[in-house]
């Protein structure tokens, strides 16, 4: 159980500090969204943020930019999927509500999605942002850090016991979101669970160790702190509540509460991995978005999250694109 003491105590013990590096967002007023320019700040890795623009404008900046990494269509698939489970709705032609949480709840530190989906761009457009919190908080990921050795990715695999026809690896792809042989169930995966679905194919859950993916922005490959593994460590929100107080930016309830109930993602977690920002991050921008900014960093390279408000403090509508 943490009070606000508890918690003062907890992050004076520990350290978490992630130095703050506004040189890496590059500010563009409304007469400067030239996609050429922000596609250029992009391949240095740069975050770019644009003022004083309206959401159809919003939109077609985000489809210009795809379209300049070869990213159109699968904009359009995350748009044309966004409400397909219920969690998330259309907002304008690319953007997405982002998902809904409870009172206090933050969203830890995450690239979008997981090495199947391979997001590569994610942007967010601000409309209303009138709460007492709701920092977008974006971290830079290390990629010469010893701590993904120490990671795990919630996978899942597929074991067939013949060779696969064509028809029958397609049909796998549509059912089970698997490319065979890719995806084949490797010697190092950690099995948590195995659903036989033929009598010669079989899909596993695994634990799996962090694989790098293709950068198409940095033409380069990268590790990326992917949702599917931020989402299954408890060391992650521990980690991500102790930097936002020492931020000043957590809020707690009234009455003492486990840290649990900040964690929107508590119920999928598996275990602790010894998810340490201070070794997954090199660099962080924090930014409260205004109405009419809009921002946009590489998926990969790039971990996004949310800050927590008091309820009632004020309301806060951000929508979400990827491609």
């Amino acid at each position: 159980m943490i009070n606000k003491n508890d918690a003062e105590l907890l992050c004076t013990e520990t350290k978490n500090c992630i130095s703050e590096d506004r040189s890496r967002l590059v500010a563009l007023g409304s007469d400067d969204k030239n996609e050429e320019l922000i596609v250029g700040l992009l391949k240095k890795d740069q975050v770019v943020l644009v003022q004083g623009i309206e959401p159809h404008e919003a939109d077609s900046l985000m489809y210009s930019i795809a379209a300049k990494f070869g990213l159109a269509e699968s904009l359009e698939v995350q748009a044309a999927f966004a409400s397909s489970k219920g969690h998330r709705e259309n907002i304008g032609r690319y953007y997405m509500s982002v998902n809904k949480r409870k009172d206090y709840q933050f969203i830890p530190p995450h690239s979008e999605g997981g090495s199947f989906s391979n997001l590569q761009l994610a942007s967010f457009y601000c409309y209303e942002n009138s709460t007492d919190g709701g920092e977008t908080i974006l971290m830079n990921v290390d990629q010469s850090s010893e701590i993904w050795g120490e990671l795990r990715e919630l996978l899942t695999r597929g074991k067939a016991t013949k060779e696969l026809t064509r028809t029958e690896i397609e049909q796998i792809k549509v059912m089970a979101h698997l490319n065979m042989p890719e995806d084949v169930l490797k010697d190092d995966d950690e099995i948590l669970k195995e659903i036989k679905v033929s009598p010669y194919f079989t899909i596993f859950d695994v634990l799996a160790k962090p694989r790098k993916t293709y950068s198409r922005l940095l033409d380069n490959e990268v590790f990326v702190y992917w949702d599917t593994i931020e989402s299954v460590d408890y060391d992650s929100v521990t980690a991500y509540s102790q930097l936002l107080e020492q931020d000043g930016l957590l809020k707690l309830p009234p009455d003492n509460c486990d840290v649990k109930i900040l964690d929107d993602s508590n119920e999928r977690r598996v275990r602790h991995f010894g998810s340490d920002y201070e070794k997954l991050f090199k660099c962080k921008i924090t930014r409260k978005l205004q109405p009419g900014e809009f921002i946009i960093q590489n998926n990969l390279t790039w971990a996004h999250s949310v800050s927590n408000w008091t309820p009632g403090s004020g309301f806060r509508k951000v929508a979400a694109a990827f491609a």
